[in-house]
């Protein structure tokens, strides 16, 4: 199963980005599930303490999607939080979120810190961020640049292919190297997790 969630901010083209697949579960949140919901999509869940949509938005929600969670705007977690943990307890193979990357810089950093909980990605009309573990890689993607960052400590890092390679390199968390390359290739390492970001001018 792959569990697609619509957040905010709605700074993406569904037309463009989602693509349906055989065996999904949709769930919006907030002003995300009213733009998916007016995109002609079905909701599975609504979830939110929805105070960032009006009484006829939240009505609209209501009226829509399958089933709405509500959630007091006191909480402890965000509503993109609620949204993926409920998503984790359904063991996918894969999260996407559409959203979550914005002008809000706190939001979008807690959103990073999201991606160390499963097969995740977060993804908008100028930006695709996840993280990967051990392993070898194949990234294709048509953004002008493309980084790496060390979550954990990675060892043996090494990128093919791309327009500045590295061989066997050990990255530390501190350590910025593998900002803005470009291009396509092929990425690989031995231990540690690496956060992948894409992004366009």
């Amino acid at each position: 199963m792959i569990v697609k969630i619509f957040a905010s901010p709605t700074n993406y083209t569904l037309d463009t980005l989602y693509k349906k697949d055989a065996n999904e579960f949709l769930i919006g949140v907030e002003k995300g599930a009213v733009y998916a919901l007016e995109n002609g999509l079905n909701l599975s869940l609504a979830v939110g303490d929805f105070d960032s949509v009006s009484d006829e938005e939240k009505t609209y929600i209501e009226t829509h999607a399958e089933r709405t969670i509500g959630h007091p705007v006191k909480k402890d977690k965000t509503d993109s939080d609620l949204a993926i943990t409920m998503a984790l307890e359904m063991d996918p193979a894969l999260i996407i979120v559409y959203g979550g990357i914005g002008k809000r810089l706190d939001h979008t950093y807690g959103n990073i810190l999201f991606l160390k909980r499963g097969n995740i990605i977060f993804m908008n009309d100028y930006a695709k961020m996840f993280m990967v573990e051990p392993g070898t890689y194949g990234i294709v993607h048509d953004h002008d640049y493309i980084s790496f960052f060390a979550v954990e400590p990675v060892q043996d890092l090494t990128l093919k292919g791309f327009a500045f390679p590295l061989e066997g390199y050990n990255l530390d968390v501190n350590d910025p190297l593998c900002i803005s390359n470009q291009g396509s290739g092929i990425v690989s390492f031995t231990s540690g997790k690496l956060l992948v970001i894409q992004a366009s001018d």
